[in-house]
């Protein structure tokens, strides 16, 4: 159960400059999700959590759509982030990927290894995981690759402690654990 409730058009009047981001963002998105909702509660915070899709544009022209997911995946899991990770396993799912059935290509394999150790910052890396980085990319991917990771990492936090519920279109994404889990809580 969420600790801090979603601000939602439907519900009480929003302040103006609310509801113009709630707005702008259901134009963007298609709907406002769960996280998003929540962080209407202070538009600077909703600001940074969104400043980040620029960076997240980076990574991707670097890396391709699917090593994107599969390392956003990689971080949300190891950090333990429902939400999360079933966002981006939906992701996987609509392009034919299981995460738990992968073969992944050499480079995927590094992006989940960076994934792993961003999502588990207690666990040192591997002490060459900088070197063989720095063999596949330029310095200005490396410096977005880390920086999207950490925004990830702080978006599981951020859902993490909140206790944000799932979006109920991500219900069916649930890894099959994650499904079992969620029916045997109370309501």
């Amino acid at each position: 159960m969420s600790h801090v409730s979603r601000i939602d058009a439907a519900g009480k009047p929003l302040d103006p400059a609310v509801k113009t981001v709630y707005d702008a963002e259901a134009r963007r998105a298609g709907h406002v999700t769960n996280m998003k909702a929540t962080l209407l509660h202070s538009l600077p915070a909703f600001h940074v959590f969104g400043s980040w899709l620029t960076v997240k544009d980076e990574v991707r022209a670097a890396i391709g759509e699917r090593s994107l997911s599969l390392y956003s995946h990689a971080i949300s899991a190891t950090a333990g982030c429902l939400l999360c990770s079933t966002y981006f396993r939906r992701l996987l799912l609509k392009e034919g990927v299981r995460p738990e059935d992968l073969s992944p290509s050499p480079e995927e394999a590094l992006l989940i290894e960076l994934g792993y150790a961003i999502g588990n910052p207690q666990q040192p890396p591997a002490p060459d995981l900088m070197d063989r980085l720095k063999q596949r990319y330029d310095e200005r991917t490396l410096v977005n690759l880390v920086t999207y990771g950490g925004t990830m990492l702080a978006t599981n936090v951020f859902n993490t402690m909140l206790g944000i519920e799932l979006d109920e279109y991500l219900a069916p994404y649930l890894a099959s654990d994650r499904q079992q889990e969620r029916q045997q809580q109370p309501a």
